[in-house]
């Protein structure tokens, strides 16, 4: 994923209730390989926030908001709105194919493979188009992005990696990788406490 070390937000992102959801959306897309190859992202306009919303929409997420924000929106609390409807949008939406490339820049396909319950081959099969994505690994890859979106906030890739072994007390002494186990569900409590943990380190700032 590319690194995100915002220099200079634009009007009128500057405002304190834009600048927090508009770079949350900003790490989300790129998570979620909505950007493709950017190397890195240091400029925070609304520019920036309508490709985001135009990628968005061409791969059927969150199009009514994407709409709105490309037509151009009037006031603060509107603008604010509309990105955070965007942002919805995408954290409820699995886009496995553009996302597991962003997870390969992160995890190894064989370490990968283990944190989703299925093969390096397999996830190469799915890479290649020759395999069509379960539901269920769809999702777990997803639940990935998003957990490293909310991350890339406070760690660069080695302390994403970190992340996911070191035992947390929030976790009963486990690490997120022990909750996580092998076939594990997105939407059980022990691993939405794993996400939410991840959660609570998101917020405005610099990440390598």
């Amino acid at each position: 994923m590319a690194s995100v070390r915002i220099s200079t937000v634009e009007a009128p992102l500057d405002r304190p209730a834009l600048v927090d959801p508009a770079i949350r959306l900003l790490r989300r897309a790129l998570a979620l390989g909505l950007l493709g190859n950017s190397e890195r992202v240091d400029r925070l306009d609304l520019e920036l926030v309508r490709r985001i919303a135009q990628e968005a929409s061409a791969a059927g997420i969150g199009q009514d908001a994407a709409v709105a924000l490309l037509q151009g929106v009037s006031g603060p609390d509107r603008l604010a709105a509309l990105i955070e409807r965007l942002d919805d949008s995408l954290t409820e939406s699995p886009l496995p194919d553009r996302e597991l490339p962003e997870l390969l820049r992160v995890f190894g396909r064989e370490d990968l493979a283990l944190l989703t319950g299925t093969s390096g081959v397999s996830l190469g099969r799915y890479v290649a188009g020759s395999r069509k994505w379960p539901d269920e690994l769809a999702t777990r890859i997803h639940w990935l992005a998003l957990v490293l979106s909310d991350l890339a906030g406070a760690y660069n890739d080695f302390g994403a990696r970190r992340w996911f072994e070191r035992e947390r007390t929030q976790l009963d002494g486990r690490s997120p990788r022990q909750v996580l186990g092998t076939e594990w569900d997105p939407a059980s409590p022990d691993v939405e406490r794993v996400r939410q943990l991840a959660a609570s380190l998101a917020g405005v700032g610099s990440a390598t």
